[in-house]
């Protein structure tokens, strides 16, 4: 794989397991050194997910790139702001901003948008849209002084596309607010010479757990499928590939733009 990222230093949250592990492995192989973040660097056990290495941090090791993985909650701002401080105090420099921590962690039967709990709002909120806020914000400190940049924020398609059922609601918010908030971040920051865009999946397969997820009942997955332009669910691959479209040189010209992949789902 050429090295469009050689001297380039990554940092991505959420990136022990799933997709996050996906970009980091893809950014390594372009040439970057990777800052790997997430709660728990073992996360990966609790899914099933198959590694090649004890951690995302061994596997990009592995692949001759240089990597640190930090355990902390990116949802709070005083931990993003200690985890930037001792990457750049390891590595001199943030290149690239993967803001893939979030997800959801909520009950279909209590995720209304008329009557989901305060605390379950909250968390939700917390976990998507502040913790691509406060790494943002600290991103933007190192990247102003170096005058160049790449952040990714990652949204979904429940951001651009309500449930037809009313669940979830608290997470389509968040995710719909990280939308936005990319588009005003990218109007400041392009100045400077950072690139601010945002990608929005939507049926991505990751893991043994995730599929099967997809299969809870006869015909389920085959039924998704058919609703899906492509016929196939996504890959983490599929996701990595855009990703790597948007913080190389590929996208130089591509600011505040939210990328939908979906396999043709949303063609609006």
């Amino acid at each position: 794989m050429e090295q469009k990222l050689e001297g380039k230093v990554a940092l991505i949250t959420g990136a022990a397991r799933g997709l996050g592990r996906a970009y980091a492995l893809r950014l390594a192989r372009l040439g970057a050194d990777v800052i790997i973040n997430d709660v728990d660097l073992y996360s990966y056990k609790q899914f099933d997910e198959e590694m090649t290495a004890d951690t995302t941090v061994d596997e990009v090791r592995n692949l001759g790139r240089r990597s640190l993985g930090i355990e902390c909650d990116a949802a709070s701002k005083k931990e993003v702001d200690a985890m930037f401080e001792k990457a750049l105090s390891e590595f001199g420099r943030i290149d690239i901003l993967v803001n893939n921590a979030g997800g959801l962690q909520v009950r279909p039967e209590t995720s209304f948008a008329s009557s989901v709990p305060e605390e379950d709002l909250r968390r939700e909120v917390d976990r998507n849209l502040m913790s691509c806020i406060f790494g943002c914000q600290a991103a933007a400190i190192p990247m102003k002084e170096q005058h160049s940049g790449r952040i990714v924020n990652v949204s979904s398609q429940a951001g651009l596309k309500g449930s037809p059922n009313g669940h979830y609601s608290s997470y389509g918010v968040a995710k719909a607010a990280i939308i936005n908030y990319t588009q005003y971040l990218a109007g400041e920051l392009a100045p400077f010479g950072i690139n601010v865009n945002c990608i929005a999946p939507a049926f991505i397969g990751t893991g043994r757990m995730m599929q099967r997820s997809f299969n809870t009942r006869p015909g389920q997955l085959e039924a998704m499928e058919k609703t899906i332009p492509l016929g196939r669910v996504g890959t983490a691959e599929d996701c990595a590939k855009v990703v790597e479209f948007l913080v190389t040189d590929l996208s130089d010209y591509v600011v505040g733009q939210c990328i939908r992949i979906c396999g043709g789902v949303l063609l609006f």
